[in-house]
């Protein structure tokens, strides 16, 4: 009968630099954590989310597998999508916590906090000192106006007007002057400002787009969106419904004036840029999809301008530049981590007269 074959000695570990490193992830099961991170709701960035999070998690002992990975991204992917639809001020919301031992994992719900234009500037009034949006109106405004004949001829309807930077230097050079304002703080602001004044100013609170908003028709010699176009429309179609809603307000020979971001010639931006540009504020549309809005309505493009080189050139001295971010943002460097001037979009100002 042949003897049983002797046992193998296991052998042990002893390289001191080995077993530390074999040691350190097993205290990352002790950290006890909880927390909440918010990123923008911009799907096509699902990956680099995940890939945050999943980092996050290691670096407290919770590494995921590869299906727990998985699971991850399809319900970001899910929630991303659904955030992007509602606004582009959207958040994505991650609160999360490790579980105790002996279970060694993590758990995570994921929410969506769908902020509205309303919520952001309420957010702006509250927090920032004014004024919000500069001291001075927009050169253009002021030199367009001018040009379109006196002052108590040429009435004026301001769009995403704010908190009067535009309508109220206007309204006190004696143009009649109206306003739109979408959000319910800013227009409460420049409610205030103009009875402060006794200006004879109407303020509009609603969307300007919105048929059922009392804005007397054919009335306007000069129609203008200052960084409403180039801050909030998101959609082709949107910009399409201003031409159309436009020629309703405008009086014959009356002009629609709005600055926006304009891809340059050769760039094609893709589904990230324009996803990303939109939550930053700069929405991105090429010529030929400005050219297609217009296309068939009775107007004539009259102008094409770069805001940043133009107010430049006729604001006063003392009110260049408007705010300490118009410079960057008007040259696209908001959406690209290029210096100014070399990112391939920048804001025109736009303006077309009606037929």
């Amino acid at each position: 009968m042949k003897a049983a074959p002797a046992k193998q000695k296991k052998q042990r570990e002893l390289n001191s630099t080995t077993l530390k490193v074999a040691l350190i992830p097993r205290i990352g099961r002790k950290t006890d954590a909880t927390g909440e991170i918010s990123f923008p709701c911009v799907p096509e960035m699902v990956d680099s989310y995940v890939k945050s999070l999943t980092t996050i998690f290691s670096a407290m002992g919770r590494v995921f597998s590869d299906t727990e990975v998985t699971n991850l991204k399809t319900i970001l992917d899910k929630n991303l999508k659904k955030g992007f639809a509602q606004s582009p001020y959207a958040r994505i919301v991650i609160k999360y916590n490790t579980e105790p031992p002996p279970h060694p994992g993590i758990a995570y719900k994921v929410s969506i906090n769908a902020l509205t234009i309303g919520d952001e500037y309420e957010r702006w009034v509250q927090t920032r000192e004014p004024p919000l949006f500069g001291t001075h109106p927009d050169a253009k405004v002021t030199r367009l106006a001018a040009e379109l004949g006196p002052p108590a001829e040429t009435p004026i309807l301001d769009v995403g007007a704010g908190t009067g930077r535009n309508t109220l230097p206007m309204a006190r050079k004696g143009y009649p002057t109206d306003a739109v304002e979408i959000a319910p703080a800013l227009a409460e602001v420049l409610r205030k400002a103009v009875a402060a004044e006794k200006l004879k100013v109407e303020v509009f609170e609603g969307d300007a787009l919105d048929p059922s908003l009392p804005i007397p028709k054919e009335r306007y010699k000069l129609i203008v969106l200052a960084e409403v176009v180039a801050s909030h429309f998101r959609e082709v179609d949107e910009v399409r419904r201003l031409a159309q809603r436009s020629l309703e307000l405008l009086a014959p020979g009356g002009i629609l004036l709005f600055s926006v971001f304009v891809a340059m010639d050769g760039y094609k931006p893709d589904a990230l840029a324009r996803e990303i540009s939109q939550v930053s504020w700069c929405p991105i549309f090429t010529r030929h999809e400005l050219d297609k809005a217009f296309e068939g309505l009775p107007f004539d493009r009259v102008a094409d301008e770069c805001v940043h080189d133009y107010e430049h050139e006729f604001l006063p001295p003392d009110a260049w530049p408007p705010t300490g971010w118009f410079v960057n943002w008007s040259l696209g460097s908001d959406l690209f981590a290029l210096p100014a001037g070399r990112a391939p979009i920048e804001m025109r100002w736009l303006s077309y007269r009606k037929k």
